[in-house]
């Protein structure tokens, strides 16, 4: 009877742990996993440069570039023909040779989009000035490792789910909507292969999964930071006279 006690009080704590578990300690754990704040902000440029696969085969080479604060830039090649999407802190606009080849000004829901990617800080870095919160939700079972879970809700309202491992404190997974071919999909980014940069622990494979396929991988071969770019570089082509 003492022993069948002592495992009931056992698990009312560990429940009781679970429960209690402060969002903002994990936040903060998370934040100095990744370097800490100085050294997560002391980047103000970014390039990604590296190789996208597709679930039908086709691969293609891209660089995204960022600048603070909301700038962004991603440029592919495929088969000899370019294509750009960019925001320059206002304006999301992009160039598709196979749409006409014009520079065009996006919809609001691919401006928002591409606000969120201008964002290369993460989902937990200044989340009350991006209008967002935060809430701990419990711990799941992710490829075999425990990962604490944690649901963002955005200034609009919209909600995603991100997962951290509970050891290491890196992103995992995070579970979101995008606009994929003028529809809403569920999708899950899947985060891997960390590698320092600028004292930043950043991924290096990125998958992109729904319904438990991966549709899209992103293997970067390279990842610096504080490189000199413009302002032009993100600038709607029009108002530069750079189409490039």
């Amino acid at each position: 009877m003492r022993f069948l006690t002592s495992l009931l009080a056992l698990a009312f704590v560990s429940t009781m742990a679970v429960a209690g578990t402060d969002v903002n300690e994990i936040i903060a754990k998370h934040i100095e996993a990744k370097g800490g704040l100085a050294k997560i902000k002391s980047i103000s440029t970014l390039v990604r440069e590296g190789t996208m696969s597709m679930a039908q085969g086709m691969e293609l080479n891209f660089t995204q570039t960022y600048k603070r604060k909301n700038k962004a830039r991603m440029d592919m090649s495929f088969q000899g023909m370019n294509i750009i999407q960019a925001y320059d802190g206002k304006t999301a606009w992009a160039i598709n040779p196979m749409a006409g080849g014009k520079p065009e000004k996006q919809s609001a829901e691919e401006s928002k989009q591409m606000v969120e990617q201008a964002d290369f800080d993460g989902e937990l870095v200044d989340l009350k000035e991006k209008g967002k919160k935060a809430e701990y939700v419990g711990t799941e079972d992710i490829d075999g490792t425990t990962a604490y879970k944690l649901k963002i809700t955005d200034k609009d309202g919209k909600e995603s789910f991100l997962y951290l491992d509970a050891t290491s404190y890196y992103e995992m997974r995070l579970d979101t909507k995008l606009s994929m071919m003028g529809q809403e999909a569920d999708v899950e980014m899947v985060f891997s292969n960390f590698q320092d940069v600028n004292g930043v622990p950043m991924p290096h494979l990125m998958e992109v999964r729904t319904d438990g396929q991966t549709m899209m991988s992103m293997t970067y071969s390279a990842i610096k930071a504080n490189v000199d770019v413009p302002d032009a570089r993100f600038a709607f082509p029009a108002e530069t006279g750079d189409k490039k």
